[in-house]
């Protein structure tokens, strides 16, 4: 557990928070020719989404050096025989596995260049280079007929990543926070050429400015353009930060700012369907009727002018199962997607740190259901690893909820959640696909249970599998 904690510092230390997104790509015809656009996480083209999963794995004896895991899909499950291990002792990856790097803490997927194969984003957090600790890098590994075989590098401050069409130009573009900087990279058909990654820097610089975190790409004005919004702390407290997307791309202009706690996790999704994407945010820390750290979720609705219409929820709220307790984290992680596939995105909560019975820190998730008046309270799922099948069970220091994502696996139309226990097997982890039914999140079906064994992970040391989801 103290393992857990300390690794949790050490990249929280630039900034990066362990949360997924749920974002659909708005994709429209331009005049100059583009090739079909791949799906998220289509990694080699063949229609079916596939699955990146962040570790803390060990490579060529670097502890905590990180590697990506990926496991390819076959449109109605997931073929754990197909799969990939990507790190940076690979010779087509740049960069040499250093302890502690932490390559793969933060990963989103989109069609950058728009070639017909996703890519993938994979921030390391805490990369060294020559006379610089901990400086950090962004990595796009670039989709091919054979799934992920190319890549291109460039040093920044990458703690999160996240996607979306700014411009409307038809290539989705990446946003990308850490500790100190914020950038944009713009989808181009020459972002694999060297040199083609440029990071446009945006928001608010200097040392009254800190610590960013909680990114969010989505359509937030409802204007066809994709904003950017993010956390970050200020001198007298924290702020949600957004900024519009348009057709020069993202006006550096801020747009509109919100106080907030601490904010460590942040998703976007249409809750109620008008059109407009809303935002939730985990404030993990939050003190809930004098339970420190039991945690809070804040929700805001979209609109033509921008967030409004706070809600807040926690533990203690009408609806919401359990109560708070000193260091539940409630809100750890949150995502939103739409599982019953009725227009609607429903929000998961992470609560990796909640007590089952006598397991500490076992962990728990809710999901309170997306309608047309907002989250619905009255549709509300408690969910654990001994409700879910598979074979699971509540364990202490499991930590399931560490990290959450909705995504189709099986093109259905309802959105699958994937949660992550990093904690699982002293530390090992392991990541649950939850099949999408028309009555929400349901359980262990046809997705397998997936764990480093999955992917052929040697478990020799901790590998925290599942520390990151790809968005």
């Amino acid at each position: 557990m103290a393992r857990v904690r300390q690794r949790r510092r050490l990249i929280r230390s630039a900034g990066t928070t362990f949360f997924c997104l749920a974002l659909s790509l708005l994709v429209i015809p331009v005049g100059s020719a583009l090739a079909a656009t791949a799906k998220p996480s289509d990694f080699n083209g063949d229609g079916h989404v596939d699955v990146g999963i962040g570790t803390l794995a060990t490579v060529q004896q670097q502890p905590f050096s990180g590697l990506v895991a990926v496991v390819y899909g076959t449109g109605t499950t997931l073929n754990t025989a197909r799969r990939q291990r990507i790190d940076e002792s690979l010779p087509w990856v740049p960069g040499t596995p250093e302890q502690d790097e932490a390559f793969g803490a933060a990963l989103a997927s989109a069609d950058f260049n728009s070639d017909g194969y996703a890519d993938l984003a994979v921030c390391a957090p805490t990369q060294k280079e020559t006379a610089f600790l901990f400086v950090g890098s962004l990595t796009i590994l670039f989709g091919t007929p054979s799934g992920l075989t190319r890549a291109s590098r460039v040093i920044a401050n990458c703690d999160e990543v996240a996607t979306g069409d700014i411009n409307r130009d038809g290539r989705p573009d990446l946003a990308v926070v850490g500790g100190d900087q914020s950038y944009v990279v713009y989808g181009s058909a020459g972002l694999s050429n060297p040199g083609g990654i440029v990071l446009r820097r945006f928001g608010p610089t200097g040392p009254d400015v800190f610590a960013r975190r909680a990114l969010v790409v989505g359509d937030i004005t409802g204007d066809g353009y994709a904003d950017v919004s993010f956390a970050a702390s200020v001198r007298n407290g924290a702020r949600i930060l957004l900024y519009r997307g348009g057709p020069s791309g993202l006006n550096t202009n801020l747009f509109q700012q919100l106080s907030t706690p601490l904010t460590e996790s942040a998703s976007a999704g249409d809750i109620n369907g008008d059109g407009f994407a809303d935002l939730a945010t985990g404030n993990p820390t939050a003190t809930v009727t004098g339970h420190k750290a039991a945690g809070q979720v804040r929700v805001w609705y979209g609109s033509t002018n921008g967030l409004r219409g706070l809600t807040i929820l926690s533990q203690d709220s009408a609806g919401i199962p359990g109560g708070p307790e000193n260091g539940d984290q409630f809100g750890l992680s949150v995502a939103l997607g739409d599982a019953s596939g009725d227009g609607r995105a429903d929000l998961a909560i992470g609560a990796p740190y909640e007590d089952i019975d006598a397991n500490e820190d076992a962990g728990n998730v809710t999901v309170v259901m997306g309608g047309s008046a907002g989250l619905d309270f009255t549709r509300v799922s408690d969910i654990r690893q001994s409700t879910i099948g598979g074979g699971d069970t509540n364990e202490p220091h499991d930590l399931f909820g560490s990290a959450l994502v909705f995504r189709d696996l099986n093109g259905d139309g309802r959105a699958e959640l994937m949660v992550s226990s990093v904690g699982e097997n002293s530390s090992q982890g392991s990541v649950a696909i939850l099949t999408g039914t028309p009555q929400g999140v349901g359980g262990i079906t046809t997705f397998p249970l997936l764990r480093p064994q999955s992917v052929g992970i040697p478990t020799t040391s901790p590998v925290y599998f599942g520390i990151a989801l790809t968005r």
